[in-house]
């Protein structure tokens, strides 16, 4: 990996940007213009087969060569050693594979014509593409003297997918292949209207929310493309006229002669059923509620969005298997196409009543839940959450809130043989930002220890998983075989503990995670996995019960993105809160479906409360939707929508609304220094990181430093930090489990 200020071919690398089936991209500058890159590294299997990399120069002088408003230009190749590299300017905006679910479908359709225009262009200059596809659709932010721009990346290197022995279509993640046409497939080669296939694929992909043909196995989805019909993208989307399924059905035939002869023309016709079908597409996408929904979104806080865009760029993004807060990235990046692309589908003054402001959830009294001893503030800074009571697995308020010391207590003048301790998860990438914050936890607490314990000599060895649980499956044998090791602080996110923990149990490693919530993890028989903090199951059983209990509802309804977590906890909260649950209201919507019935049948319910369970990137617009319909119910959610996305998108219309997270807000005294030591706000579970680490440090200081004793000492501790109470069953469970509740706005 290149690191941040080395010199590579010409350019400084100024930081990683992300990585996939294909290589890794940074970001980077040139060392004598003021201009950034984008510089993609490919793989060494790529560089190490002559006729790939003979032809790989080919592809990329093809690409050089094309000049057009809508195609991101190839300025610079070559390779370095065994490895090959392509660079392209860097451009402020996000890329299309976001902006699915919200999108109406005239915009939908805008996209595919500004692509299908680069695709022409390139076509008469004898360049195929070969890997037309969401990610690779650029939304680019207006800047001077530019207005609203949508260009296709990745040209010159689209032929390494399928077309070389190191990437068979066999091998890729089935993601990768839902734009792939049939004949590339069978391999019978690309031609320009198998790049028309793909554009199609992703006109399905931003009117559904889904490629046409999806699977677990890439077999699944490579015999949908070779022999299957596409599903009716109108059956999945009301707003979507049924005439467009023809224009995709000939779009996406098997044959390539028997599509359109451009992609122009079959642009041109997608936009023609939208014209021609004005009173089904107006009412479906002009009403009220979606009128509303959008302009909502389109008062997202422009500082907000280019952070969290900066980080989505021209490789492809990995698999999203790790924790779905992060997903909610995706409601600031169909912001940044409305907001800050200014594409003129959203119509700004459409419609003219402001959204109904939120009713307010009922409070935990005072004397149970407000927060006492040191100073609780919201987590993140700039989330729009304040701490509102904490309760436990019953829903009950916990009467006494109360922080263990800060800085933790590690005395002073202990020795020991030098010894470390690994935290595994996402320091780069998509997922980044729950790994850092654990990360910049797991630093503080260390540097508390070191300074007064110098003849105690711990260090972190620092394993970057990506979020992905093969990745982290295929890093923790090197963690384990360092005999000096003898914890780790993760991993971070379920799927990836699922994925290492066997590995680190085997190796009698104590693994103590600060936020997996996965029930799995601890019906797995791992003597050596320590949770800390409370499971989904908890907070299912929490969110019931304080329903009932706490708020004392008479009516709620219940509902989910259709997501495993979202599923999992609705029918948690569903079991927990026994008959004031009103089936006929709840039901899982999935992202890209219509929610006009639901949101008439749940009008019609008149509850008390909707609950939600599901990521950030379906709450926001749920919750919009409720209120741009004038349904002001208390709105509910869990911790897969605790993200500060979530409360930048509802904005006004979200206030008063509870989420609740296994998360604990931070003290004063730890913002401080985590953000003087780190230069960032601390994140979510920051603080049980820390609080993780420091019981680690004092069983190292006492004289824990075999892995066995240490796991010995873990298991019988008892004791309160920063965050939470900490102590375990023998399943590895919190013995005091606690959830926060966290009011928005």
């Amino acid at each position: 990996m290149l690191r941040a200020g080395e010199v590579f071919a010409g350019y400084v690398i100024e930081r990683w940007l992300g990585d996939g089936d294909l290589g890794e991209s940074y970001l980077a500058r040139h060392m004598r213009l003021p201009r950034h890159v984008v510089i993609q590294l490919l793989h060494p299997e790529f560089g190490a087969d002559a006729q790939v990399r003979a032809r790989f120069e080919q592809e990329a002088e093809q690409a050089a060569r094309l000049d057009h408003p809508n195609v991101v230009p190839v300025p610079d190749c070559g390779f370095e050693g065994d490895r090959l590299w392509i660079v392209s300017p860097y451009i402020d905006g996000a890329d299309a594979s976001s902006a699915v679910a919200m999108l109406p479908p005239v915009g939908a359709v805008h996209i595919v014509a500004e692509v299908a225009a680069a695709l022409d262009y390139a076509h008469a200059a004898g360049v195929l593409h070969r890997d037309v596809r969401p990610a690779t659709i650029v939304l680019a932010r207006p800047a001077p003297g530019y207005g609203a721009r949508i260009l296709l990346s990745n040209f010159g290197i689209g032929f390494l997918r399928g077309e070389t022995t190191a990437l068979p279509w066999s091998g890729m993640r089935t993601g990768a292949l839902g734009c792939v046409s049939p004949e590339q497939l069978s391999g019978q080669g690309a031609e320009p209207r198998s790049d028309q296939y793909s554009l199609a694929c992703c006109l399905y992909w931003l009117l559904s929310g889904s490629a046409p043909f999806e699977g677990v196995h890439a077999a699944e989805v490579i015999d949908g493309h070779l022999h299957r019909p596409p599903p009716s993208v109108s059956a999945r989307r009301s707003m979507v006229p049924a005439a467009m399924d023809e224009v995709l059905a000939r779009a996406l035939a098997k044959d390539p002669a028997e599509r359109f002869g451009s992609c122009a023309e079959f642009a041109a016709e997608a936009a023609r059923v939208l014209t021609e079908a004005p009173a089904a597409v107006a009412k479906a996408s002009s009403g009220p509620v979606a009128a509303n929904v959008e302009k909502r979104l389109a008062q997202v806080n422009s500082k907000y969005m280019q952070a969290r865009a900066a980080a989505r760029r021209a490789m492809p993004e990995p698999d999203r298997q790790g924790r779905g807060r992060l997903v909610a990235g995706a409601i600031v990046l169909v912001v940044l196409l409305g907001a800050v692309v200014g594409i003129a589908w959203l119509d700004e003054d459409s419609g003219t009543n402001a959204p109904a402001e939120s009713g307010t959830v009922a409070a935990t009294p005072t004397s149970g839940g407000a927060p006492r001893g040191a100073s609780l503030e919201a987590m993140p800074p700039d989330s729009g959450f304040t701490p509102l009571s904490l309760i436990d697995p019953r829903g009950q308020a916990v009467p006494d809130v109360t922080a263990g010391p800060y800085p933790a207590d590690f005395g002073t003048g202990a020795t020991c043989a030098p010894a470390s301790i690994a935290m595994a998860g996402a320091l780069a990438g998509e997922y980044q930002l729950s790994g850092r914050s654990v990360l910049g936890g797991i630093r503080l607490a260390l540097d508390h220890f070191t300074r007064a314990n110098p003849g105690c000599p711990v260090s972190i060895r620092e394993f970057d998983t990506g979020g992905m649980p093969a990745t982290a499956a295929q890093i923790v044998p090197n963690l384990a075989a360092d005999p000096s090791t003898l914890a780790v602080i993760g991993p971070v996110f379920s799927a990836e503990t699922l994925a290492a923990g066997t590995t680190l149990n085997d190796a009698g490693l104590p693994f103590l995670t600060p936020s997996a919530g996965g029930s799995a993890l601890t019906t797995a028989g791992w003597h050596g996995f320590l949770r800390g903090t409370a499971s989904t199951d908890v907070q299912a059983s929490a969110l019931g019960g304080y329903l009932t209990t706490t708020a004392h509802y008479g009516r709620v309804c219940v509902l989910s993105d259709g997501t495993e977590s979202g599923l999992s906890l609705a029918q948690g909260i569903t079991s927990a809160a026994g008959g004031i649950v009103d089936q006929s209201c709840s039901a899982a919507l999935p992202p890209g479906a219509d929610p006009a019935a639901l949101i008439a049948t749940i009008a019609a319910a008149a509850p008390d409360a909707i609950v939600y369970g599901g990521y950030a990137s379906a709450a926001a617009p749920m919750l919009l939707s409720l209120r741009a319909a004038g349904i002001t119910a208390p709105f509910l959610a869990g911790d897969d929508a605790f993200d500060p996305a979530f409360t930048h998108a509802v904005g006004d219309a979200g206030k008063g609304s509870v989420l609740a997270c296994a998360c604990a807000p931070v003290t004063a005294g730890f913002r401080a220094d985590y953000t003087a030591a780190t230069g960032e706000s601390p994140g979510i579970y920051a603080a049980e990181a820390y609080d993780l680490t420091a019981i680690v440090l004092r069983g190292i200081a006492s004289g824990h430093t075999t892995r066995a004793d240490l796991l010995t000492y873990l298991r019988a501790y008892r004791g309160t930090g920063i965050a939470h109470s900490y102590g375990w069953t023998e399943t590895g469970e919190p013995a005091d489990p606690r959830i926060w509740l966290y009011r928005a706005g």
